[in-house]
């Protein structure tokens, strides 16, 4: 619904919320709007959270007389362990050799920045 309870056809709801927004004011002073930066995480825990390892005890059913689902859940996990396996080595694979492909372009540019002239 739009203002004053009018609806707003889907066409006209992206000018509707920009009009909203606009009479609201600027982000920094609308409470509760403004988010602030998270502080980076060490290369050493985003290295830690590469490495995929599911925990197979968190499979079960929450139903009620869910053992046997949790066992059959258990049984399929079990007969289809080698291709989690694979899944989760190259999941794992590619997130380090990403995570090492992002520290280099961090190094490259702090070198960039550290060249050009103030």
């Amino acid at each position: 619904s739009g203002r004053g309870g009018a609806r707003v056809r889907p066409e006209e709801a992206l000018a509707a919320a920009r009009e909203r927004a606009a009479a609201l004011g600027p982000a920094a002073e609308v409470e509760g709007l403004r988010i602030e930066p998270a502080e980076a995480a060490s290369f050493e825990a985003l290295m830690e959270w590469a490495a995929i390892e599911p925990d197979v005890t968190l499979m079960r059913s929450t139903r009620r007389g869910g053992a046997p689902i949790t066992f059959l859940k258990r049984l399929l996990l079990r007969g289809l362990r080698q291709y989690h396996a694979e899944l989760v080595a190259q999941q794992t694979r590619f997130n380090l050799n990403l995570l090492v492909h992002l520290a280099e372009l961090e190094d490259r540019v702090r070198r960039l920045e550290e060249r050009a002239p103030e």
